[in-house]
């Protein structure tokens, strides 16, 4: 509670009176105070705050009300007030954040009493009153560094309790669609709003290779890694998305439809969070499906890790015929050995992945390789003598993409079972 004793002769004075004098009648100041944030400051814009309902006002008026107090016994005792006297201002701090009441308008609220009041005293301030109004400011500035650490400290507090409920919500029903079971009651514990159809996105996010020290352990940088992709996901989505985070990536559900540039948006936000260049699959599903649809971009993302591609965002389309031939079998074997002949001529298998890479430009694929065009012609007319398939035309070319897929693929198989 705020000490009742006030007006002690060792306060600030101001015009032979004691500071505190204008604002002893505090609640009837509090109540007037609230009137013109409602009426006067708050439709211009100054004070971002309105007074949505009985309950709000009664509480501004309250916070304002004891502000004052504060500020009363800061002026008569020249001291700031403790812990415990600013415990009010901490519960109020947090019951706004969990109704969602921007902190700056909270801060506001908090300052505006203070600031008022001040005003107030020092309107009836004297030449002679300057030494006790600089000292009266002095301690009215501890006080609203009291208020402020007081009021934001719990709203952070009570932001970050929210938040964690709201991502564990959030990754048990992605949890909950992955795994095909049934989201309704879940959804209903949760208040999350469930949607027909689902774009699923896988993210590839390379691993962290950032230096850490002993004040930041790599463990640590890594959370921190996935508490800011986390945050950018929500922030590129407009609001907490379901999503299931971790170091190295993960799956994030949206709902409705996306168009190509907010999916790019997306992952561009993630990137830029991690620090790295994310990859990501997309697969459009309903909600029903979504357990297959998740299978699909893990697939393709293997495939793209496979296969050397750039980071950057895939759907099926982009990768329909390297799909098909990551299913292993006698095919996918046939169209590996139509470049055996090939074996052991690096520099022509180097050729053909450069030229295709650059759209058979021959001028930039020299470039790229420091040779002249008429080297990579005559490197294109050797795979064409020594496959059958000429690379410097459709039907040829084909056949020489697909079996450089599977080459990639079958290369990567063998690896693997070492």
């Amino acid at each position: 509670m705020v000490n009742q004793n006030l007006g002690s002769g060792l306060g600030i004075k101001v015009a032979g009176q004691p500071a505190s004098q204008p604002l002893r009648d505090f609640r009837s100041l509090a109540r007037h105070l609230v009137s013109l944030y409602a009426t006067e400051v708050a439709p211009t814009g100054s004070v971002p705050i309105s007074l949505p309902g009985k309950q709000f006002e009664s509480d501004v008026t309250e916070v304002t009300a004891h502000c004052l107090r504060l500020g009363i016994q800061t002026l008569d005792t020249r001291t700031t007030p403790s812990e415990e006297e600013v415990d009010p201002l901490r519960t109020i701090a947090a019951q706004w954040a969990r109704e969602g009441v921007p902190l700056k308008s909270v801060l506001r609220v908090y300052h505006e009493g203070i600031r008022r009041g001040w005003d107030m005293v020092v309107s009836k301030a004297r030449a002679e009153d300057l030494a006790d109004v600089v000292a009266g400011s002095i301690l009215l500035l501890g006080l609203v560094e009291s208020v402020t650490v007081a009021a934001t400290s719990s709203y952070v507090t009570e932001v970050e309790s929210l938040t964690s409920e709201r991502n564990s919500a959030a990754q048990t029903m992605v949890t909950t669609l992955l795994n095909g079971r049934n989201p309704v009651s879940l959804a209903r514990q949760s208040g999350i709003e469930l949607v027909e159809n689902y774009v699923v996105m896988g993210l590839s996010v390379p691993p962290y290779r950032e230096e850490t020290s002993a004040q930041m352990p790599e463990s640590v940088a890594v959370r921190r890694r996935i508490r800011r992709m986390q945050a950018a996901a929500s922030d590129a989505c407009g609001g907490a998305p379901l999503a299931l985070l971790g170091a190295d990536g993960g799956t994030v559900l949206l709902g409705g439809r996306r168009t190509e540039d907010e999916l790019s948006t997306i992952v561009r936000r993630i990137s830029e969070a991690a620090e790295a260049s994310v990859t990501a699959a997309v697969a459009t599903a309903r909600i029903d499906r979504i357990p297959s649809a998740a299978d699909e971009v893990q697939e393709l993302l293997s495939l793209v890790r496979h296969l050397g591609k750039p980071a950057g965002l895939y759907r099926m389309e982009d990768l329909a015929l390297e799909f098909q031939i990551t299913r292993a079998g006698s095919g996918r074997t046939h169209l590996a050995s139509l470049l055996a002949p090939l074996d052991g001529l690096p520099e022509l298998i180097e050729t053909l992945e450069v030229h295709i890479g650059n759209d058979l430009n021959r001028q930039r694929t020299a470039r790229q390789l420091h040779v002249h065009a008429n080297t990579v012609d005559y490197r294109l007319k050797r795979v064409a003598q020594l496959t059958g398939f000429d690379p410097m035309r459709p039907s040829g070319l084909r056949q020489i993409q697909a079996a450089l897929t599977a080459r990639r693929l079958e290369r990567a198989r063998h690896r693997h079972q070492r």
